[in-house]
């Protein structure tokens, strides 16, 4: 594995490279680096390169311009170019997946496929308060104590109870820096702002595998099943009994679905 760092637009963009193989990016969720998938890029790196970046304003992405939807996708695009990257497939959780949609609709030629985990078009009324939750934590709450709270949005409170240990890891991957808990504050003002990609969604001809937890309090699952209706080339799969980290709550079985996608050839349109 090498880490990297590259000077883009918006500032310098931090991250890490290994494995070989076609390319797959990784994109984190709200005020998370990289080390928030854990093992996961181990795993996929045993068959694919694995890219991931920390997004602007927090782990090696501190600095720079303010965070924004769109200076995301630019910074991945840079990312790209730098680390020689031609065509990638990109994995996103949460608002992770927001940038992943946007990379793709931004550089269509570049996204070869994408996987989206607990992932919404649009900024819903709900997901509004939830936004306003997590900020009111950040704000008056110590960073490890927020990290902790959110861990019962993270998970259905059944893998609270069997997995208790790995909960335990999450907190401390996810629990924010301090020195981070700025830069989360100005993504979540920006998501705030609202976002809506309803529009563009009909126009994305690349497969997608969207995830989600029908027990997800962060994100809907009909939101993340709305995204599939206005895609072409769609496939849901709803994770019984889990929540907003799917990915993890899933297990093996979803971890099979998510490499072979990333791994089995497609056919894909000419997209330019």
């Amino acid at each position: 594995m090498s880490e990297f760092s590259i000077q883009t637009p918006n500032g310098p963009v931090s991250g890490r490279d290994s494995g070989s193989g076609p390319a797959v990016l990784l994109v984190a969720g709200l005020g998370s680096t990289g080390r928030i998938w854990g093992h996961l890029p181990e795993v996929l790196s045993r068959d694919l390169r694995v890219l991931v970046v920390d997004n602007r304003g927090v782990g090696g992405s501190r600095t720079g311009g303010p965070f924004t939807l769109g200076a995301a996708a630019e910074d991945l695009r840079a990312v790209l170019d730098a680390r020689g990257v031609e065509r990638t497939a990109i994995l996103g959780a949460s608002m992770g997946g927001v940038i992943a949609l946007r990379s793709a609709l931004a550089i269509p030629g570049r996204v070869s496929r994408l996987v989206v985990a607990s992932t919404s078009a649009r900024l819903t009324s709900h997901g509004r308060r939830m936004l306003e939750l997590l900020r009111d934590l950040l704000l008056y709450a110590p960073p490890e104590r927020a990290g902790a709270a959110l861990m019962t949005l993270a998970f259905a409170p059944q893998f609270h109870e069997r997995h208790a240990g790995f909960v335990d890891e999450a907190c401390r991957l996810y629990g924010p820096d301090e020195a981070d808990v700025p830069g989360t504050l100005v993504q979540l003002e920006h998501l705030l702002e609202g976002w809506d990609l309803r529009h563009d969604l009909p126009g994305l001809g690349q497969p997608v595998l969207a995830l989600c937890g029908d027990r997800d309090p962060v994100v809907a699952p009909d939101e993340t099943a709305e995204i599939v209706r206005l895609l072409p080339r769609a496939e849901l799969v709803r994770v019984p009994g889990a929540a907003h980290s799917v990915l993890a709550e899933g297990g093996d079985a979803v971890l099979r679905q998510v490499k072979d996608f990333l791994t089995t050839e497609h056919d894909d349109p000419a997209i330019v």
